[in-house]
């Protein structure tokens, strides 16, 4: 049987490729059977260091991945694919950290929660080195289908319910336009290849009678990229998902899913579709300006801190949106990596601070913060220095990435977009600073209260994430190097 032999020799030498993958998903399915069997429901909890510890092997498999295409062309090991990687993989890692926090707590500890975890990762990881239309949606869609589970994991709570299903039948929709995007782009191409580097030739290729369908597919690709995102106008999941799901899980979607979907964005539209950009160059850059705009608008009226933080989220999708605008030249890409890593600082550290808040029965409504200044200097100084580097604030690194990103696309002639960016930026610092202003010069809801102590994981979680914003630009120039050697 020739063609098996070669099958087999192919599948064997193109696994090292997905070895990171592999151990994640042969460590989910140990853990959900025939592990957990063996386990008391009490000490449900241990299962959160062998996440930790399974992630972190993940995080050194990465670093050994030869880089090559492999599996016909439906994967590709690069610097993009590793360098989102190591993204995603930290999320994951804080994730579990901060879980902790709210699942210890509450006493919900359950193996299936890190279970879903690890697959939705494992999603993540495929989908920033897929480079086939058809490797980009099975990776989306086994990275989104376990946080729609995680979105809806507290049973009781008819919020989180409702924001599950909410979640779940707007990406289920998504899904569908994208998938059907690709079967327009497919048929325009004349059935040749749905690969992301032979399509970009087929499309220049394909006769004029097709630019009609050409045109309709990638926008109908670009709508489901836009939700994944959370994109304005193909946001409205975002805000009720962020405040039904567990305030871990809301911390995840802000950061991993963000960071593969960038990846992929940036791998389908510059390779795939680069000889079509006039197609796409000009929706995109409306859907960039008006997730700045309505972003930060919104956040001015919301009075829950997780809301704030799910519009601030929109906001800066919009600003990586410019990163992928100019991701046609060398330093785009980098760009992008450079400014999720600096988020995930600092949302680390803010969802750290809001999960302690809940600890004691707060932390959900803005107001909550009242006096953290005085009840603890400590909290409040981190809290201040991640809401100032979020609103770009200098010297802190949130500045030097935005600095970065907002250089490079005046490079590229997006002067405008940039403007708008730099104008919405200030209409975020209102609402930022009225957080620290709240901190600082109100008093406290209940005067007189012994504050409650920090643990050990809360002071790690906070400390590593403010000792990051505040002395980040500092290495700035170190960091850029890093992201050059790694991209």
């Amino acid at each position: 049987m020739p063609f098996a032999a070669g099958l087999w020799e192919a599948l064997v030498r193109d696994l090292p490729l997905i070895y990171p993958q592999l151990l994640i998903l042969v460590a989910a399915t140990v853990m959900l059977w025939p592990a957990d069997a063996f386990v008391a429901k009490g000490a449900k909890g241990q299962w959160a260091a062998v996440t930790v510890i399974v992630l972190l092997g993940a995080a050194f498999l990465v670093t050994r991945t030869p880089a090559a295409d492999g599996f016909s062309g439906m994967f590709k090991v690069d610097g993009i694919t590793r360098g989102f990687q190591y993204l995603c993989l930290a999320a994951g890692i804080i994730t579990v950290l901060l879980s902790q926090l709210q699942l210890n707590l509450l006493r919900e500890q359950s193996v299936e929660y890190y279970a879903l975890i690890l697959f939705s990762v494992t999603g993540m990881l495929f989908l920033v080195g897929a480079s086939d239309l058809i490797s980009v949606y099975f990776s989306l869609e086994l990275m989104a289908l376990c946080i729609y589970i995680l979105v809806a994991y507290f049973r009781t709570q008819e919020r989180g319910i409702e924001a599950g299903m909410k979640y779940f039948l707007l990406g289920a929709f998504s899904s569908g336009i994208l998938l059907f995007g690709i079967s327009l782009i497919y048929a325009a191409t004349g059935g040749v290849t749905t690969n992301l580097e032979k399509l970009n030739e087929a499309l220049a290729l394909a006769p004029a009678s097709s630019n009609l369908l050409v045109f309709t597919g990638v926008l109908m690709v670009l709508v489901g990229f836009c939700f994944k995102v959370a994109a304005v106008p193909f946001h409205m999941w975002s805000p009720d998902a962020y405040d039904g799901a567990p305030t871990a899980i809301t911390a995840f979607m802000s950061m991993a899913p963000k960071a593969a979907s960038l990846a992929a964005f940036v791998r389908v539209f510059s390779i795939g579709f680069g000889g079509v950009a006039s197609d796409w160059i000009a929706p995109l850059s409306f859907v960039a300006g008006a997730s700045m705009v309505l972003g930060n608008i919104a956040a001015l009226r919301q009075q829950t801190m997780k809301r704030l933080l799910a519009y601030s989220s929109i906001a800066h999708v919009g600003y990586m949106l410019l990163g992928v605008l100019s991701s046609s030249v060398p330093g785009g890409v980098q760009a992008i990596w450079l400014y999720m890593l600096t988020y995930l600082f600092m949302q680390s550290g803010a969802f750290a601070i809001v999960l302690y808040l809940q600890g004691k029965g707060e932390g959900e409504r803005i107001d909550d913060f009242r006096g953290l200044g005085r009840t603890h200097p400590v909290l409040a100084f981190a809290m201040m220095a991640i809401m100032l580097s979020l609103a770009g604030v200098p010297p802190l690194v949130g500045f030097f990435s935005k600095f970065y990103l907002f250089k490079l696309a005046i490079e590229q002639g997006h002067v405008t977009l940039t403007i708008l960016a730099l104008l919405t930026s200030a209409v975020a610092a209102y609402y930022y600073l009225a957080v620290v202003a709240l901190m600082y010069f109100q008093a406290p809801a209940t005067e007189g209260e012994e504050a409650r102590p920090l643990g050990s994981l809360t002071k790690f979680l906070v400390g590593a994430s403010a000792t990051l914003v505040v002395v980040g630009t500092l290495f700035g120039k170190y960091l850029l190097d890093w992201a050059g050697t790694i991209l």
